[in-house]
């Protein structure tokens, strides 16, 4: 009997430690929940102005880099952009787009999750989400999963999206 107690003691603190140790590791590098001052320098600025620093209530329609491909609609159109860097007139026009026949989708490329994208070059004739690589700002319009358009200037966005 004091045999199964140890035994069953000693599986449930195996089971919560490896439990932390995931969290953990997701938590630091995936998420970057843990252990990313700039961000926490950033959420700090933000709370002092009173802003709201929650980005799913700044935009609507906030998707990750990895569902760029994947939504419901045959055509719609994806803003890749840092929101940290972005000019007034593109957040603008990304909030004021209101156009029904295609769905304008947004990717926080300042996001830890969706920061796998950037690169130092733009990869225009992607087809899936791992081949995708832009190095700034960028709006594409997808239909039937490949890219119909790829606008890189940030005028012609703006311009787009009007």
């Amino acid at each position: 009997m004091k045999n199964e107690i140890k035994n069953g003691i000693v599986i449930a603190i195996c089971v919560i430690l490896i439990s932390v140790i995931v969290y953990l590791t997701t938590a630091i590098f995936l998420t970057g929940e843990i252990g990313n001052k700039k961000d926490k320098e950033n959420k700090n600025d933000v709370k002092e102005t009173g802003a709201n620093t929650d980005p799913q209530s700044a935009y609507d329609n906030m998707i990750i880099a990895g569902k760029v491909f994947n939504q419901s609609e045959d055509t719609y159109m994806v803003i890749l952009f840092k929101e940290d860097s972005a000019s007034d007139n593109l957040k603008a026009a990304i909030k004021n787009y209101n156009n029904v026949s295609e769905k304008l989708y947004k990717v926080n490329l300042n996001e830890t999750i969706n920061k796998y994208i950037i690169g130092e070059s733009d990869n225009n004739n992607a087809t899936n989400s791992k081949e995708l690589q832009v190095k700034d700002t960028a709006l594409l319009t997808i239909s039937s999963g490949s890219i119909r358009s790829y606008i890189t200037d940030e005028e012609q966005i703006i311009n787009a999206l009007k």
